[in-house]
């Protein structure tokens, strides 16, 4: 969704490693409920729609706070279910977009996880904002991926390692 000139829009990438089976990782992302448990920016989340009994359709609205203390209310939607090697969503709110979630297992038996998140500012400020405070936006989101590792791994009673975060 980044592309050009659009200080607005971005194409995150975060990597990661944790210790813990692939299957208690995708127990772990699948159950959105949860998530305000161990990811610490995740103010709030309340399922709207169950889905089917794959999980396409779920859907709940979720408040996110940045480091910086602003607020970001986004509806995330499952569209997209692999067991358990692959998840992809889309937002509408404040952001809207997509994101994809993929898991892999490393030769030590780590699990690898990769978020890709593609997203633009869908809320004035943020947009108008955009081409000076783009910085910002990519540290507070670094940030709260960071954190989010962090809270799965100790969710997990597992390690984390090798985190990275990219925007393209």
């Amino acid at each position: 969704m980044a592309g050009g000139s659009d200080a607005a829009a971005f194409d995150f990438v975060s990597r990661w490693e944790v210790s813990a089976q692939r299957e208690a990782v995708w127990d772990a992302l699948v159950d959105f409920n949860q998530w305000p448990v161990w990811w610490p920016a995740l103010k709030q989340a309340v399922e709207t729609i169950h889905g089917d009994e794959h999980g396409i359709g779920q859907k709940a609205d979720a408040v996110w706070r940045g480091p910086l203390g602003y607020k970001l209310k986004m509806s995330i939607e499952a569209v997209e279910r692999v067991h358990p090697e692959y998840l992809r969503g889309i937002a509408t709110g404040d952001v809207v977009g997509a994101g994809s979630w993929r898991l892999g297992t490393t030769g030590d038996e780590w699990t690898s996880i990769e978020f890709d998140w593609n997203v633009r500012a869908n809320r004035g400020w943020m947009e108008a904002l955009a081409p000076v405070a783009r910085p910002v936006f990519i540290s507070g989101h670094d940030h709260v991926m960071k954190k989010g590792a962090q809270g799965l791994a100790t969710h997990l009673s597992s390690n984390l390692r090798n985190f990275t975060a990219s925007v393209e």
